[in-house]
């Protein structure tokens, strides 16, 4: 069995957010939840909750995940090329999805839900 040693360094955040397989799973994840049939962003964050954390978005979460939302939306409208550079990572097909922007800025939120302690931690 593999056992990986106690740190209090925030080695394995780093890692999660800015590995390229992580990066990926977030897009495609994100992709995902643009591509439903679910037309509000706060139905989509309860969704990214339920599928996965198993349970649903709490207000204060959700709150907090929707200022980010709106942060990134903001970041990506002025930085274009960057949300182009994002949709390439990965060895999954690029995305059908044609808003780089908004999927883009998803993507992120996803990076931040599949990084919390909660999401990696089997209890």
């Amino acid at each position: 069995m593999a056992n990986r040693n106690v740190s209090n360094t925030p080695q394995q955040a780093l890692t999660l957010l800015n590995d390229p397989a992580f990066m990926e799973a977030s897009r495609v994840f994100a992709e995902r939840l643009l591509s439903s049939n679910l037309d509000s962003d706060d139905a989509r964050l309860n969704l990214l909750y339920k599928e996965a954390l198993a349970r649903p978005i709490k207000p204060k979460e959700q709150k907090s995940l929707e200022q980010f939302l709106e942060l990134q939306r903001e970041h990506y409208q002025a930085n274009p090329d960057e949300a182009k550079k994002l949709m390439r990572v990965g060895l999954a097909p690029e995305p059908r999805i044609i808003d780089e922007i908004e999927l883009s800025a998803w993507t992120q939120v996803c990076r931040v839900v599949l990084n919390l302690h909660e999401t990696i931690t089997r209890y």
